[in-house]
């Protein structure tokens, strides 16, 4: 349980850093690819030596590695047009129903239980990531006047995080079996740097960006949760813990407390309707955690 509650809190911190990037003036591409490094020397950090093994390209987990390292960064971008084109509110609600595809891919093949308090715990919590995030009107005029081939970036974002969340299970329980697992997730980290900190040589050279040192400090502050978010889900997986049951919980739980912490503190109002999608949220986890 320690495991998971970590998670939910620094994923929901990631999502008030990003928050506050605007504000400050930091660019968001220079900020994650210090933060991929940053999370390379966390994993270090946390092992006690450098964690990228000198004959990665010959382990079986590497092509994986490769894989969620492109999808890191590639993904990053895709994600953050269409924060900007279509809004925070519509992006997080795809993000978070990765459920709709995780959940039934973690029941099917690894033979996890499924009953009738997993499939109500689900749907609520599917409803309540939506009532909590309920779209404005503002954001829905916004989406009807863009580009209809825009339709497709929150369904990019909706399977960016669908790969995420099935590969890192994949790889746990089919490769790593609760052994390797800093070494896998920081290679993808540095995978992810790497061909992020091209792309900013590219941008500085020709003139696109320029280079602050904020934006490092803005991606060492963002490199240490978003280090803990990803590696403990690997934890969470070698721990037992099974994937119809953490995704739901993670998931659910960020979406409420991002929306109780913004209230509090970022004097954010809540809708009756959103405060009912908190509700639901917290009747959902109990249905699961029942299940």
């Amino acid at each position: 349980m320690q495991t998971l509650i970590i998670c939910i809190l620094t994923n929901t911190v990631i999502g008030f850093i990003f928050k506050m990037f605007p504000k400050y003036g930091v660019n968001t591409l220079q900020a994650i690819v210090v933060n991929y490094f940053v999370c390379v020397a966390m994993a270090g950090f946390v092992l006690g030596e450098f964690p990228i093994i000198s004959n990665v390209h010959q382990t079986e987990w590497f092509p994986f590695a490769l894989f969620l390292g492109f999808i890191f960064i590639t993904g990053f971008n895709i994600t953050a047009l269409s924060f900007q084109k279509l809004g925070v509110t519509l992006t997080t609600i795809m993000q978070k129903m990765s459920l709709l595809l995780t959940v039934p891919v973690s029941i099917w093949m690894y033979n996890e239980d499924i009953n009738a308090w997993k499939v109500f715990g689900l749907l609520a919590g599917l409803i309540a990531i939506y009532l909590t995030n309920q779209p404005n009107k503002e954001e829905l005029d916004k989406a009807k006047n863009l580009p209809k081939w825009m339709i497709i970036l929150p369904i990019i974002v909706w399977l960016i995080s669908v790969c995420i969340e099935t590969v890192l299970q994949y790889v746990e329980i089919k490769i790593l079996g609760g052994m390797g697992g800093l070494n896998f997730v920081a290679t993808l980290f540095g995978i992810a740097g790497t061909l992020g900190l091209i792309s900013v040589i590219v941008g500085l050279a020709s003139g696109r960006l320029v280079f602050s040192y904020k934006n490092i400090i803005a991606g060492i502050v963002l490199g240490v949760p978003n280090f803990f978010s990803i590696y403990l889900i690997i934890v969470a997986i070698s721990e037992g813990w099974e994937g119809s049951k953490f995704f739901p919980y993670n998931n659910i739980s960020i979406i409420a407390l991002s929306a109780v912490i913004a209230y509090l503190f970022f004097s954010e109002k809540l809708s009756k309707v959103n405060m009912a999608g908190v509700a639901l949220a917290i009747s959902a986890i109990w249905m699961i955690s029942m299940g």
